[in-house]
């Protein structure tokens, strides 16, 4: 399939490039729970972990796991390597934008200086050009992705706006984030501000577990407690570490930060969940230690039922992620 592609875009201008994208691969049921346990350690940083795994379903031809691949590869040295090339383009041929957007900016100093930088498909030039026509043609679908792409192809605010208000959760948190620094315009005295938690709330109520982080954030800096005890709730139910790191803590009053019920069995099988999520190597992780804490005034009694109440959270509730960026450094 990839020959033929490349022999498509020898031979038809850019313009028609994307009439022969090749249709993506389906993966069978086995690959995707390989793929799945992948990106759950890519999401919790564990790069060796989630290599071999995701390396399973992107030689299957599935362009989310190329890409995923192509920044293993990319994030090992963070500069462009001919390894991490090959998964972008691999990615890119089937058009995917976010590598395309990779093999446009990411740095090639490193294999430029060693003088093994693979052979390219397209140059920097032409990948732009590739992902601006796609772009634009899936944006005038109502493709909010599409809409937030181009916006980081061409840093035109205009396009996150357009993201944003197509709903696409990422692109809503993404324009919230440049309200804060200061870009857009806003005569009307607050307008900004509420725009902002408009933007960051919209973006959490859809999902978007991030924008719970930074909505939970801002609820802070107006002394919220109650939404930010709510969002910190919801956030770790849907899988956060990092919120459920607060909601394990304030729910062992270690501190009493939003005045949640105290349920030191329920805040063992939370911080169980973390330790176990990511165990310390040389030293102990922040749920070791914030277990150690809650085992000196725990009974035995207390510790059983936290563990019982860890694992029938395992079964009702995501695994724990940081969740990254997908088009991050």
């Amino acid at each position: 399939m990839i020959k033929n592609y490349r022999r498509c875009i020898r031979f038809f201008a850019v313009p028609l490039l994307f009439l022969c994208l090749p249709s993506q691969a389906v993966l069978m049921p086995a690959q995707q729970v390989v793929k799945q346990q992948g990106l759950d350690f890519y999401n919790m940083q564990k790069h060796a972990q989630a290599l071999p795994l995701l390396e399973v379903s992107a030689r299957a031809g599935d362009l989310e796991s190329q890409y995923y691949m192509g920044e293993i590869e990319r994030q090992k040295t963070m500069f462009m390597t001919s390894q991490a090339q090959q998964w972008y383009e691999q990615a890119a041929l089937q058009g995917d934008i976010y590598s395309m957007l990779r093999l446009v900016t990411a740095d090639k100093t490193l294999c430029k200086l060693m003088e093994n930088c693979g052979h390219t498909v397209k140059t920097p030039e032409e990948w732009t050009e590739v992902a601006r026509l796609l772009g634009e043609k899936r944006a005038s679908e109502g493709d909010g992705e599409a809409m937030f792409q181009l916006y980081l192809l061409t840093s035109d605010l205009d396009w996150l706006v357009k993201s944003a208000e197509a709903g696409f959760p990422e692109g809503q948190d993404w324009l919230a984030i440049q309200y804060q620094e200061g870009k857009g315009n806003f005569l009307i005295p607050g307008k900004r501000k509420r725009e902002i938690e408009r933007l960051f709330l919209a973006a959490a109520e859809a999902g978007f577990v991030p924008a719970m982080k930074n909505l939970r954030r801002l609820l802070s800096s107006k002394k919220d407690l109650k939404g930010v005890a709510h969002w910190t709730e919801v956030a770790a139910q849907s899988g956060d570490f990092g919120a459920m790191s607060s909601y394990a803590a304030w729910t062992a009053h270690m501190p009493n930060r939003v005045d949640y019920p105290l349920d030191m069995v329920k805040a063992y099988g939370l911080t169980l969940l973390l330790a176990q999520a990511e165990p310390g190597t040389w030293r102990k992780s922040y749920g070791e230690k914030a277990l150690d804490k809650l085992l000196a005034v725990m009974s035995a009694e207390q510790i059983e039922a936290g563990k019982a109440f860890a694992e029938d959270w395992k079964g009702t509730h995501p695994r724990l992620s940081r969740f990254l960026p997908k088009y991050g450094y």
